[in-house]
Formats: C-alpha cells, sequence, structure tokens
C-alpha cells in the first residue's frame, strides 16, 4: 500500500467519524465534558481497532481462499457485467 492509498484511506476514516460525531451531537439534549471525553475515546478506539481485526481476519482467510481467488473474481465479474445489461 503507498502513501497516497494510506492517506486517502485515512482521510475517508475520518470522514465517517466527522459525520457519526456531528449526528451524535445533534441527537444528545445535554452534554458535558465527561460525556464528550467518553465519546471521543470510544469514537477513537473503534477506529483504531477495526481496521486491525479487518486485517487480522483478512490474514487468517487469505490462507482458505488463495487457492479459488481467481474464480470469486470472475464470478463477481460476471455478475457485475449481467447487472449492469439488465
Amino acid at each position: 500500500m503507498g502513501i497516497f492509498s494510506i492517506l486517502l484511506t485515512g482521510f475517508a476514516l475520518s470522514m465517517d467519524a466527522f459525520a457519526v460525531s456531528v449526528t451524535k451531537g445533534m441527537t444528545l439534549k445535554k452534554i458535558n465534558l465527561s460525556i464528550a471525553t467518553k465519546i471521543a475515546f470510544l469514537f477513537g478506539l473503534f477506529q483504531a481497532v477495526m481496521p486491525l481485526i479487518g486485517w487480522l481476519f483478512g490474514m487468517n482467510f487469505e490462507l482458505y481462499i488463495r487457492s479459488i481467488d481467481h474464480w470469486i473474481a470472475v464470478f463477481f465479474t460476471k455478475l457485475s457485467r449481467y447487472k449492469n445489461d439488465s
């Protein structure tokens, strides 16, 4: 993964977190420093942990799918052509 891809992924994750935090802020009736700190900590924790969990699952899943990955690519290519034709 190049530096541009990493930066673009980080930017996309930050926009996702921003949208969720704005929505959460609009739904809260009362907010104080304690609540804001808890929310910020949990958002940061999930933004850091979820990509790591996905990477771990992906690395383990690769061992099982490596022998048929080309057939899966063919299937999804054909599926997308079928959906676009209709």
